[in-house]
């Protein structure tokens, strides 16, 4: 009787862990800051961001699309080289165009020599674009595995 208490007991427990984390906001990948009352944004005005490794896995290349729907957006690629924090920030206002292409290098470059980081973990990748329709922002956030 109590191995079938301690089984119902530890089954339920189980349970409640996973549907906690699952649902938890801490893994999700969106998150949208609404400023003022409640909005809705379709998916068609959302900025689209394509990131991608290098095939030499020493760069990130990313195209965004569907730039007729932001004003503005903002990113930054942060990671750790050796255990050493590194970074990459930019800012976009497109001028007209649909979709631009960025090459983010792991490293550095000057005067045509390119030094790149190793032991690079930890990476994330962050998005943060203004919507043209009342200025809702909108954060996109990928964990990028090197």
């Amino acid at each position: 009787m109590k191995k079938i208490i301690f089984l119902v007991v530890f089954a339920v427990f189980t349970l409640f862990l996973f549907y906690s984390f699952a649902l938890s906001p801490a893994f999700s990948k969106k998150k949208i800051t609404r400023q003022g009352g409640s909005k809705t944004i379709s998916s068609g005005s959302k900025l689209i961001i394509k990131p991608k490794l290098r095939s030499d896995r020493r760069a990130l290349i990313v195209n965004f699309s569907n730039l007729g729907a932001i004003s503005s957006f903002s990113y930054s690629l942060e990671y750790n080289s050796n255990g050493i924090p590194q970074g990459v920030s930019g800012t976009v206002t497109p001028q007209g165009e649909e979709s631009i292409q960025r090459e983010i290098l792991f490293g550095t470059c000057s005067h045509n020599v390119c030094r790149y980081h190793t032991g690079i973990s930890e990476m994330r990748f962050i998005v943060t674009s203004t919507l043209k329709s009342k200025g809702i922002k909108v954060r996109k956030i990928f964990k990028i595995k090197v």
